[in-house]
């Protein structure tokens, strides 16, 4: 067991998004060891057939599916509620253009996070647990999204 600190575990989630906003997968799964587990329920199914993704391959596949084919990052952030330990909680948001269907979506959810180890000095997530909810369709916004860029 590795004892984390709030400003590591803060990094690592600044890491997440950035590589969330950039739609990069590589840099996505990079943030995790060879064997993490990712999953966006904790009853999910295993990858392809569901959203339980066991390592980087996996996880790189998903984030490609996700940021580059599915939607675009537009907005978001977390909120580190706690940190013990090698485990740490946090609440997300985000906002994302769905590609497919044509609106976009302000979406949240919890992170349960476990880390097990440093890479070059920088913390790795073994276990990304999310629960992620359904999103409801009042949040489902047809309007194309207009952003300052």
């Amino acid at each position: 067991m590795i004892g984390v600190t709030r400003s590591e575990v803060t990094e690592w989630l600044e890491s997440y998004y950035d590589a969330w906003r950039r739609s990069d997968p590589g840099a996505a799964s990079s943030l995790f060891t060879a064997d993490a587990i990712y999953s966006e329920s904790p009853y999910e199914q295993s990858w392809p057939d569901g959203k339980r993704m066991t390592g980087r391959q996996q996880i790189a596949e998903y984030w490609r599916y996700v940021t580059i084919d599915l939607s675009r990052f537009i907005d978001g952030g977390f909120d580190l509620w706690a940190v013990e330990g090698e485990k740490a909680f946090a609440r997300w948001w985000a906002d994302a253009e769905i590609l497919c269907e044509g609106y976009w979506v302000d979406a949240e959810g919890i992170l349960r996070l476990t880390f097990v180890d440093r890479l070059d000095g920088q913390l790795v997530c073994s276990e990304l647990l999310e629960w992620n909810p359904t999103i409801p369709e009042s949040h489902h916004h047809r309007e194309t999204h207009q952003t300052d860029q």
